[in-house]
């Protein structure tokens, strides 16, 4: 082969390295106007999906991980819950994305429509601003609204609006996959799992090495008269924290009476939401009065002063399905295991303060 030949050959193999290169990049998270893509929802329909210029969703969950995955500015209505808003964005171990603020900003520039309250929104609501696509999920919305969306030709998607890991996971796939940001889709599930891999080996820890492998006992109250089983969101915590569910047999949750509590003696009582249609006006003084409640005082958990509460926007991050379940991670470990604190945290987390004893005990885990 003369030099030539060789100089030519060459150059094709530049040539062809560098069309490669042209259709790799072509193919990137970031080409929204490749061929439109096809996926399998939750509830099993096939939808292609061909732009997702304009986004509406309709439940604050998928509007999170829609932000999550840097699409925030592509949302045109969202539910409009009260409060969902309002929170700090931040969650640790992630890297930083657009909820709430992206949603909070065009919100109050009209960029974004507030479609009112998610749950039962009718078809009609959900399509009163033009969008590409619509994201609904289990929770708020029903078959018959289903139903109607495709009577009238709307691209739409369905996720699923429980709040187990693997359902979050899978909400994170198929909404990559969407709106075309399959990497940052990866990306975003593996910040989640390794921030809760080390919240978890830290409660483990706990147990090997200072408890002896004692298990602490643990109630998770949704009210005042109902607790979660292990097939709920919240079981599914305190199971992976390394502390048993004294009421994991109840399924996903039902109601209790103060003596079946007695009976099972948390050594750590928790309550979600306190004070929301329970007549509790003070969340803090009610767990300050179960130490002399005749029937829940005998409980260890109030004995030793473990019982505790999240409220506002403390709530809503500890049953978010969605990537801020990190932190609801966070707030049951600083609960469950208080005792090996480094800092000491309030009977009852809240809007004003749950952020910064998160960020304390990330800080702690990591140190």
């Amino acid at each position: 082969m003369n030099k030539n030949q060789m100089i030519v050959l060459g150059a094709v193999a530049i040539l062809v390295i560098a069309s490669m290169a042209v259709v790799i990049t072509t193919m990137g998270d970031d080409d929204n106007n490749r061929a439109d893509v096809t996926v399998t929802d939750y509830v099993g329909r096939k939808v292609s999906v061909s732009s997702v210029d304009r986004i509406v969703s309709v439940s604050m969950n998928p509007t999170a991980i829609l932000c999550g995955l840097g699409v925030g500015s592509n949302l045109v209505g969202v539910s409009g819950d009260t409060g969902v808003y309002s929170e700090d964005g931040s969650i640790i171990g992630l890297t930083d994305d657009d909820f709430p603020k992206a949603v909070r900003d065009g919100l109050a520039n009209g960029t974004i429509k507030d479609l009112g309250g998610m749950y039962n929104m009718s078809a009609e609501t959900m399509i009163s601003v033009e969008s590409d696509l619509v994201v609904c999920d289990t929770y708020g919305t029903k078959q018959e609204t289903w139903d109607a969306l495709e009577n009238l030709g709307v691209t739409f998607i369905v996720v699923s609006g429980t709040g187990f890991l693997n359902d979050i996971y899978n909400n994170i796939e198929l909404l990559g996959k969407a709106v075309r940001k399959e990497s940052k889709a990866n990306s975003l599930i593996s910040e989640i799992k390794n921030t809760i891999s080390k919240i978890e080996s830290w409660c483990e820890s706990i147990v090997e090495n200072e408890l002896n492998g004692k298990k602490l006992d643990v109630v998770l109250m949704m009210t005042t008269t109902y607790a979660v089983g292990d097939d709920y969101l919240g079981g599914e915590i305190i199971k992976g924290l390394c502390a048993n569910n004294a009421f994991g047999y109840l399924g996903r949750y039902a109601s209790v009476t103060s003596e079946s509590i007695l009976s099972a003696n948390p050594e750590v009582l928790i309550y979600q939401n306190l004070g929301v249609g329970d007549g509790v006006a003070d969340p803090a003084a009610f767990l300050k009065s179960l130490h002399n409640n005749p029937i829940l005082g005998g409980i260890d958990a109030a004995k030793d002063g473990l019982t505790f509460a999240t409220i506002e926007g403390a709530y809503r991050s500890s049953s978010s399905a969605n990537q801020g379940i990190a932190r609801a991670y966070a707030m049951y470990a600083m609960f469950i295991y208080q005792d090996y604190l480094t800092f000491e945290i309030p009977s009852v987390l809240d809007s004003s303060n749950y952020s910064h004893y998160i960020d304390l005990f990330w800080k702690m885990i990591n140190s």
